[in-house]
């Protein structure tokens, strides 16, 4: 097994490496090293600075026999060069997003419900398009494809989802200060993480399931959702805190607002995430070790910390 990781220095990424190199598979990582923040944790690891989307780079690249590619942030460029240059590939899985089920059209959802892309033109539409393009090629060209959809992911090294559906830093200030925050419609649309941790580990999993996994689509997430002002509530708890909530409506927090927030993110964190990881649980033996409580708070404590360190 030689595995090829795109983007193994990011957030998802490192975490996938760690994994792999923890179970001795023989790894190597590309980047284009733009991005710093997690060098050090795959320094061990070998690595090339190389742009996916770049064909003659990737020509050259693939023409190592890598039976194994990952990708945590797919294009089309690069499915293309995989799928033309990758003589050896046995298996190849990258990571897509629930998102582009919204809205759910039944709750819990599973991987049968249509996969629309939310809204044209937004990164869960691109999904969608790059997830076709890859089951598309399993069925008529026996591309050997496995597309991984994770729900929110939360965990150290991100700070956490706020009250507008967006990732903003001074979220964590506002919960400490009881600060009052105002949560889209009646704060009940649902909100299920998976931990960064464990959905690195899909990929892992995926990996050792290769005849149940090719071809097909998991959700991974934690196992259970909660809903918005629960979310809130354990952001609160954290730090022995009350989470002071109000609510309004969508477009009147966009009106208040302006552009200070991201319209289709708030949008988007009305819509219930919920999703059924039994497909994932049978196949891939995927069992997650954390609970959303616990994968709540503890990504709450690292951006207080982190939010401190900034100051």
């Amino acid at each position: 097994m030689k595995v090829l990781l795109l983007g193994g220095s990011g957030w998802v990424g490192h975490h996938i490496a760690e994994i792999l190199a923890a179970e001795k598979i023989d790894v190597t990582i590309v980047t284009r090293g733009k991005k710093q923040t997690f060098l050090s944790e795959v320094s061990s690891i070998p690595s090339i600075t190389a742009d996916k989307n770049d064909e003659a780079a990737m020509r050259e690249i693939l023409q190592t026999p890598y039976t194994h590619i990952l990708d945590t942030v797919p294009s089309v460029n690069s499915i293309s060069h995989i799928h033309k240059y990758a003589f050896a590939l046995r298996h190849y899985i990258h990571c897509s997003s629930t998102g582009g089920y919204t809205p759910l059209p039944f709750v819990p959802c599973n991987e049968t419900a249509p996969y629309g892309g939310f809204s044209t033109g937004t990164g869960w539409d691109f999904k969608r398009k790059v997830d076709n393009m890859v089951l598309e090629l399993f069925r008529n060209n026996g591309f050997p494809a496995t597309v991984i959809r994770p729900c929110y992911i939360t965990g150290p090294g991100m700070l956490p989802l706020d009250n507008f559906g967006g990732r903003r830093q001074d979220f964590m200030a506002d919960i400490i200060a009881e600060k009052p925050l105002v949560l889209p419609e009646n704060g009940q649309a649902l909100l299920q993480p998976i931990h960064v941790k464990e959905l690195a580990k899909s990929f892992f999993l995926a990996m050792m399931h290769p005849a149940a996994a090719t071809g097909e689509v998991y959700n991974i997430c934690l196992d259970h959702a909660v809903t918005l002002t629960r979310y809130l509530e354990l952001n609160a708890l954290a730090f022995n805190k009350k989470a002071v909530i109000t609510f309004d409506s969508v477009e009147n927090i966009l009106r208040q607002q302006g552009d200070k927030i991201s319209e289709t993110g708030l949008r988007f964190l009305a819509c219930h995430m919920c999703f059924d990881i039994s497909k994932a649980r049978r196949d891939l033996e995927f069992h997650p070790a954390c609970s959303p409580e616990d994968a709540i708070i503890e990504s709450a404590l690292w951006a207080a910390e982190v939010t401190k360190a900034a100051k």
